[in-house]
């Protein structure tokens, strides 16, 4: 197994608005808490993995080499607490886009994406091409 180099979960505060609407149930935001607390995201020299559900468990593997293009996406709430989301465009069939929501530092882990994208590439002797 490759070294891990970044793990997270998203932050609870994605789900604010949900806690505030449905305050006065419990269902909805118990559901949403256990599934945003059973999500975890890890980075590897080799591929990102994301770890989602509460009682069976799918595990989504992106391989860095795919990694096309980054974007930040910091809406004013999340700001508010130095958090982001991270939308990676990959070339794989069946994941395009993969979205880290809600993580600390998103800046930093954006870079540390891309460097590990760059070493995977150069590992792997993989090119980008566009075909249009």
């Amino acid at each position: 197994m490759d070294k891990m180099l970044w793990e997270d979960r998203p932050s609870q505060i994605s789900n604010f608005w949900i806690y505030l609407l449905f305050f006065w149930t419990i269902i909805p935001p118990i559901i949403v808490y256990l599934n945003t607390r059973f999500t975890k995201y890890e980075l590897d020299s080799q591929r990102l993995i994301i770890k989602k559900g509460i009682l069976s468990q799918s595990i989504e593997e992106t391989e860095l080499y795919r990694v096309k293009d980054y974007s930040i996406l910091k809406p004013l709430f999340l700001r508010l607490f130095g958090l982001g989301n991270l939308v990676l465009t990959t070339s794989d069939k069946t994941n395009k886009y993969v979205t880290l929501k809600a993580i600390k530092d998103v800046e930093k882990i954006k870079d540390l994406v891309r460097t590990h994208v760059e070493k995977a590439r150069k590992r792997t002797g993989t090119k980008e091409v566009d075909f249009e």
